[in-house]
Parts: structure tokens; sequence; C-alpha cells
């Protein structure tokens, strides 16, 4: 005989009643009363209490006493609905257990499922006062849990919502009931009970239920503090980490989310391969994610090429306040980190980041070890290399020269030779390297090889090589005389370089003198100049006397001693040597003192001494033919000829000399 209840509906407003399992009555949604039920003794005892401990045994997944008890509610009654109840619950089970049954026995019991099932609703009412009975007389969340997969798995949405009603999660014991319920609860979005199952974590296996929860639950900022909870039990294993991998790699969940849990894992020691936590989690995270996330990391050891890596994520993340969290978690963690010198590289190339971000990089990356070799090939690198804006370049290279206690004599002579990229601020950049107390002695060629260079605009090599020379360096001989003969600069300028190089022991070759009046057109000839570079061992060639006689402006004071000097050093046969010259409108062969009497600019004193000497001393014929336009023509005939053109110190010159004499 059945227990007799009151129907499911409230007795003063019909309105739907709710189980409290503390209080074991049914109190109206509506109207709040409150409905004792009160079980009449019906015999059924005993029955019941063999189906409990079924369904105990079922969601203990002791299969065996829970067949044997089952086989006991049948032999006492087949068509109680507790019996029907245990069998569903019973093959349900043996159907989701791995191993619980053969795989051939699969479809037939799917068969008797079905016929069972149909027996539970042969009723005709979906849930009956026996069946409430029944569901009172259990109590055991174990069971509920339980019950509750049954129901879903068949579908019985009315039996399932019933029963979940009497559940208490906080009270299932049993970890496969409880990891049922939490697929159950994450599959039907219940994110409460989902959250009441994993409260209970001392009653869960831990690790099918992370599995779960990674998998199914939904993104929010709960879900990554469930898997916290998870993990933080402490029953996972080094292997689990793959667990968390997979899911890091697999899910869409928000980079908060992955943060957490990677934090989470990596503070329980399981271990995340980096280069995953970088693409899945660093590379898209705020600052702040990173820096939790990294500093769990870093808690372990870590070997060389995880350092590398983070720093190689450092400099290319494009976040400078992330780049030094980064390198923070790494100083924090004691770890030993040398920093290679090709990151340095790589980073101070990246146009991307801004000059002063730069330097905020390097101030970091120097806080820890980076060597003497690694430094020189960052520096070199961003000096003759890197092609940052000159004005980026500025701030970067004052900070690099700073940090220098040398720098390689290749890299400065690379510099100075070949790179423009500073542009104006070049001088700058080459006295700062100098001023590293460079050995001078290594740069004995620097300074010849830059001024025959075309690397810079003429101002910047002005500055340079006034730079360079004021530093002590000098210049080879030839290069010297190629300066003295060719350079553009301003007279004092020259001079006063000249002055420099020689005080900075460069050699000023014996035919400088020689070369200056070859090369030098007449009107850049200084006196001074020539003056300077004029040796005891300067000696002159016929070309050169030719220039400084004819063409040179020189003092009146000193013009015919240089002569004198000048031809006495003659390397040629300066008596015997041709010139051509123009003179009134003629093309004229002859002597150099023919050439002198006809063309000399000089005072009439000053014009008169050098004849003397060039005819008294030297010899030289000054009635000698001369060739006029390619005839031959005797000297004499020619003055007199054009005697009335004659300047007055030609003139005076061959009177001296008795040019007009009927004897001449």
């Amino acid at each position: 005989m059945a227990v007799s209840f009151v129907a499911r509906k409230c007795t003063q407003c019909a309105g739907k009643l709710q189980y409290i399992k503390e209080k074991k009555i049914w109190k109206c949604l509506y109207c709040g009363a409150e409905i004792e039920k009160q079980e009449q003794y019906d015999g059924l005892f005993t029955i019941k209490n063999v189906v409990r401990q079924s369904l105990l045994d079922t969601a203990y997944r002791r299969l065996d006493s829970a067949f044997k008890n089952l086989i006991e509610c049948e032999k006492i009654d087949s068509r109680y609905v507790g019996t029907i109840i245990a069998k569903l619950a019973y093959d349900v089970t043996r159907v989701i257990t791995p191993g619980a049954c053969d795989q051939k026995d699969v479809k037939s019991i799917f068969a008797q499922l079905r016929k069972t099932y149909e027996q539970l609703k042969s009723t005709g009412v979906t849930i009956s006062d026996e069946e409430e009975a029944l569901y009172e007389f259990l109590e055991e969340s174990d069971i509920f849990a339980t019950l509750i997969l049954v129901y879903d798995s068949l579908n019985d949405i009315a039996r399932r919502d019933f029963v979940a009603q009497m559940l208490d999660a906080k009270e299932v014991y049993s970890k496969y009931a409880n990891n049922n319920l939490l697929s159950f609860a994450i599959k039907n979005e219940k994110i409460d009970l989902a959250d009441q199952v994993i409260s209970n974590s001392d009653n869960i296996d831990i690790r099918a239920a992370l599995s779960d929860v990674l998998a199914r639950y939904p993104d929010s900022d709960a879900k990554g503090e469930r898997i916290a909870t998870l993990l933080e039990t402490g029953e996972l294993k080094y292997e689990d980490r793959k667990i968390i991998e997979s899911y890091l790699s697999d899910t869409q969940d928000s980079v908060e989310t992955k943060s957490k849990t990677s934090i989470a894992a990596l503070n329980q020691g399981l271990s995340i391969n980096l280069d995953l936590l970088l693409d899945r989690v660093l590379r898209i995270a705020d600052p702040e994610t990173v820096t939790a996330t990294l500093s769990a990391f870093c808690k372990s050891k870590i070997g060389d090429e995880d350092v590398f890596k983070i720093l190689s994520f450092a400099y290319e993340c494009g976040d400078t306040q992330i780049a030094c969290n980064a390198m923070d978690c790494l100083k924090n963690s004691g770890q030993y980190v040398l920093v290679p010198a090709k990151l340095i590289i790589l980073m101070l190339a990246n146009s991307e980041i801004s000059a002063s971000d730069k330097v905020t990089l390097l101030k970091k990356t120097f806080e820890f070890k980076v060597d003497h070799k690694s430094f020189e090939a960052v520096l070199t690198n961003y000096l003759c290399v890197n092609q940052d804006k000159a004005d980026n370049r500025k701030v970067i290279l004052q900070d690099l020269l700073e940090r220098a206690s040398n720098i390689p004599t290749a890299t400065v002579e690379n510099y100075v030779l070949k790179c423009s990229t500073d542009g104006d601020n070049k001088p700058s950049v080459v006295s700062a390297m100098f001023d590293k107390g460079l050995n001078i002695s290594f740069f004995n060629d620097l300074l010849s090889k830059y001024m025959n260079s075309n690397v810079d605009s003429k101002d910047i090599k002005t500055a340079i090589v006034e730079i360079l020379s004021q530093k002590g360096l000098k210049i080879d001989p030839v290069s010297f005389v190629e300066y003295i003969c060719s350079s553009a600069d301003e007279l004092q300028t020259k001079m006063r370089f000249i002055k420099k190089m020689i005080a900075n022991g460069s050699q000023l070759r014996s035919d400088a003198a020689n070369a200056y009046l070859e090369r030098t057109a007449a009107d850049n000839f200084s006196s001074e100049l020539f003056s300077m570079i004029f040796t005891p061992g300067s000696s002159f060639s016929n070309k050169a006397i030719e220039n400084y006689l004819l063409r040179f402006k020189e003092r009146d004071a000193i013009k015919a001693d240089n002569v004198k000097t000048i031809v006495d050093r003659a390397t040629g046969d300066v008596i015997n040597c041709k010139v051509h010259i123009t003179h009134l409108g003629n093309s004229i062969t002859c002597n150099l003192v023919q050439a002198y009497t006809l063309s000399t600019n000089d005072s009439q004193a000053t014009a008169l001494k050098i004849a003397d000497y060039l005819v008294s001393s030297k010899r030289m014929k000054l009635n000698e033919e001369i060739n006029v336009s390619g005839s031959s023509v005797k000297w004499k005939k020619y003055i007199v000829a054009n005697k009335a053109n004659l300047s007055e110190t030609a003139d005076a010159i061959c009177e001296k000399y008795k040019v007009y004499s009927k004897l001449f």
C-alpha cells in the first residue's frame, strides 16, 4: 500500500511547492505556506532501505554490491518504483563508467533501459506520491546527484528538476557523483551548482574536474577563480601540466582567465611551456597581468633558453612598461642573466620604439650582466650600422658613450671614415669618443684617411678634422702635401692646421714647398704659407721656379732673395729651360730671364735685382733668340720693334743690359 501524501500543490493557494530539506517540509513559492508531510507506515521501509543502499553503491561505483542489492529489491517487489529507479541508476551508470561493462553488451543494456524507463512512466503520473515518498526517504545527496545524472541522460526534465530540489551539493561525498554532477551543472549552465561542486574539493576528482571546468565552464572572472581553487588543492602532478597547456592552446577564453589559470598552475609547480605562455597570454596581456604571470613563472629555476625568450619578449613587445616589468621579474627571481648583444641590437634597431623608451630599456638592461665584448658589439653596431633618425641617435649615443670605458679602434675608424647617419651631430660624437682617453698612437692613419674621404659635407669635415687635430692625431706626409696644395680651406684655417700638424709630429716632406709652387693657382698663392712649409731640404723644379718668378705675387722685400734661394736649389737645368708666355698678343718661347723681363709686375728695383742675379750669377742670356709665334726672332729686334709698348720695368732692364746699344 502506498504512503498517502497531500498533493504537491499548496493547500491554501494551489501554488507550486518547494522542498526544504533541512526542515523536511514543503514551502509554497507564492504564499509562503509551509506544509509538513507525515508518512504513514506502509510496510515498505525494508525495500526502501535496500533501494537506498543500491543507489548509494551505484553513486560510489560499487557496482557489484549495487547489483546484489538490486536483486534483493526485485525479490521483494520488482514493481516497486524504488526498484525501477535503482535499476535505471545501475544500468545508466554501467554504461557511462569505463570498464563497467563489455562493449558488446551496451546495446542490450540500452534496450533494457528503455524498457525499464517505460515501466517507470506507466503510471501515467509524472511523479507519483509513492515516488515522491521514496525521494523524501532517501535523503543522501550522493543519491540525488546520481539520479540527476540518470534523469538527465533519459531527458526526463521533470524528475531531474524535482530531485534537484532535494540536493545539497555540499553533502555529496562520492567523487564519481560529484564529477558527474559538475558535468551536468556546466552543461546545463547551472553555474551556482557547478560552483558548489567545485567548492567541495575534498570530494571530487581534481584532475577530471579541472579538465571539465577548463573545457566547458563559461568564460568569466569566476572561471579563473574556480580553476585556481582546483589547482590549489595540490593534488595535481607535474605531468598534469599538459592539461593546462592544452587549455591555453585551444581555448578562446579571455587573456585574464588564461593568466589566472597559468598563475595558479605555476604556483603549484606545474611548469608551462614558455612559448605557449608567450603566445597565448603574455603578448596580449596588460602590464599587470604580464608581471603576475612572469613572476609566477620565474619562481622556479629556469634555463638559459627561457631567460633568452623572456628577454626577447621584453625587447620585442612594443610596450616599454611591459618590457620593464618582464625584466624586473627576471631580476627579482635571482636568475643569472647575461644579456646577449644581439637582443640589445635588435631592440635599438626597432624604429617603432621611441628614443626615450630605448634609453629606458637600456637602463633596465644594464641592471643585468652585459659583458665587455657584448657592450662593444652593441656600441659598434649602433655607431656604424643602426639607421635611427639623427635626433634619436643623439639621445641614445649619449647614453651608450657615457657607459663606454673604451671603444675599439676599428669601431672609431669605421665610424669616422664611413658613417654619416648622425649628420651635424657627428663631430660631437667623434669628440665624445676621443674623450674616452683613446690611445692616439692607434690612429696614425685616421686623419689622413678621413681628409681623403668624401663621406661628410665640407662643414662637418672641417669640424671633424679640427677635432682630430686637437686630439693629437697627425697626418701622413703624402696627405699633408695634398692638403697644402688642394684644400679649399681659408688661408688662416689652413695655416693653423699646418702648424697643428707639425706640432702633432706630422712630417713635412722636402718637396712640399715645390709641390705648393707647382700646383697652386696664382690667385691662391700665400707668401706666409710658402714660408711656413719651406724647409732646409726643399728643392725646386723648373716648373716651380717658373711659377714663383713669373706668376706669383710676392712681397718686394723678399722676392729677390727668395728667387735666389729657389733657383739655387733647382733640380733641373734652369739656365737653359724654355718657358711659354704671351706678350702683346704674341706667343713667345724664351728663357726665364727673358720671360721675366717681358711679363713681370714686380717693382723696378726688385726686377732689376732678380734680372741681375739671373744674368750675372746664373749666366742666363738676355740676348738669345726667341720664338715668336713660331718664328725665330732676335731678342734685340723684338725689343726694339716693341719698345713703345714695353713696361717701364722691362724697358729699365733692357736699358741696363744695353739692349738698345748698337753693340749689343
